[in-house]
């Protein structure tokens, strides 16, 4: 079959007045990409002739880091949107690809240090089953604990968190929908991304190592893809970001949900004494008192009921009065390196020692948004 040029292909003749109907370079009659689908007329396909799983008519041969490889090209593809905002099917299709990638290639390190690790219960393991696929695997969250623990492989306690909700995602999506409050569309854009990076990072580290120079090479398209997909998505995401908050940057904080430096304390519109914590990335929003704590906790690791004298995680500020919205060892956007001690409803830097506004007085920290 002829390759496909880089020549346009031309309006088709017998169409004139139907813009969303060309003819390819091989004389057929197919959709322009992202018109709206024509009944009997096929969808454009464009493919990248480097790679040969993309030829029409390749075999079908997915080794394990081949696959995992694939999935992640799919991902990059569905979000590497020309508009600001992906469509929700894409992004639906890179959550549910971004898990399939990540529990093969995470799985094919832990066949690597024994093929037995894959299976839910090692000790019923099976090499016939693990061959003919017909296997019971172990869970994302179980990979992950064993890698962890028998493989040694270094995967921090935010990484594991991000897995972890990214197959509670897939599984949404598999089994029942994702609707409600889990459907973030900016939150799980966010996840998505975080996990790409740490799976470009786990594959440098862990797999691409155990090759041998040719297979090596043969991935290189694909990494070279998937490193530059990465990078246009985050210009996209930082470029949302941007204009907002840099002139917030001594009110922004790194979100507990999302991981990302995007969380701005934004008064409330409807109550004035209640400020609405959001992060501006992931879109998750809560009262400036629950921010507090899941700063604390999630990022800073303080315990909640701490029962041996040790520092509480959160306390009452003593400029608003705000209950348990005064976090110590906060670091802002402004200055990332500094803690400082800051208050969720104020909201900002306190300074100590610690002057009590008196009664009924604004202490004046409310910034005018």
């Amino acid at each position: 079959m002829t390759e496909p040029t880089a020549e346009l292909p031309s309006l088709a003749a017998d169409h004139p007045d139907n813009p969303c109907v060309m003819i390819d370079v091989h004389g057929a009659h197919v959709a322009v990409p992202g018109s709206l689908r024509q009944p009997g007329v096929v969808q454009q396909r464009v493919y990248d002739p480097g790679r040969t799983v993309e030829h029409p008519g390749s075999e079908v041969h997915f080794p394990p880091i081949n696959n995992g490889l694939d999935y992640l090209i799919s991902v990059v593809e569905h979000l590497e949107a020309e508009e600001e905002r992906v469509s929700a099917r894409d992004l639906k299709y890179a959550v549910l690809h971004l898990a399939a990638g990540a529990e093969v290639l995470l799985k094919a390190r832990l066949q690597q240090e024994h093929w037995a690790l894959v299976f839910k219960d090692p000790a019923r393991a099976s090499h016939d089953e693990l061959v003919k696929g017909t296997l019971l695997s172990c869970s994302p969250e179980e990979t992950v604990n064993r890698l962890q623990k028998i493989a040694r492989v270094q995967i921090s306690a935010g990484e594991a968190a991000a897995l972890k909700k990214l197959a509670e995602h897939r599984n949404a999506l598999q089994h029942y929908g994702l609707i409600g409050e889990a459907a973030n569309a900016r939150a799980m854009e966010s996840k998505t991304v975080e996990v790409l990076d740490f799976l470009i990072r786990f594959l440098d580290e862990q797999l691409l190592p155990t090759l041998g120079q040719e297979a090596r090479e043969a991935l290189e398209v694909d990494m070279e893809r998937i490193r530059g997909g990465l990078l246009q998505i985050r210009s996209f995401v930082k470029k949302r970001l941007q204009g907002t908050l840099s002139a917030h940057r001594e009110l922004t904080v790194e979100c507990s949900e999302c991981r990302q430096w995007a969380h701005l304390i934004l008064p409330d519109p409807n109550e004035k004494a209640l400020l609405l914590s959001s992060c501006l990335l992931c879109g998750a929003a809560m009262p400036s008192d629950s921010a507090a704590l899941c700063y604390a906790v999630e990022l800073l690791g303080a315990d909640p009921f701490p029962v041996d004298g040790s520092a509480p995680a959160y306390e009452t500020c003593p400029a608003c009065g705000g209950p348990d919205t005064l976090v110590r060892g906060v670091r802002t956007l402004a200055d990332p390196e500094r803690p400082v001690t800051f208050c969720f409803q104020c909201p900002g830097e306190v300074r100590e020692p610690f002057e009590l506004p008196a009664a009924d007085v604004d202490c004046g920290n409310v910034p005018k948004l």
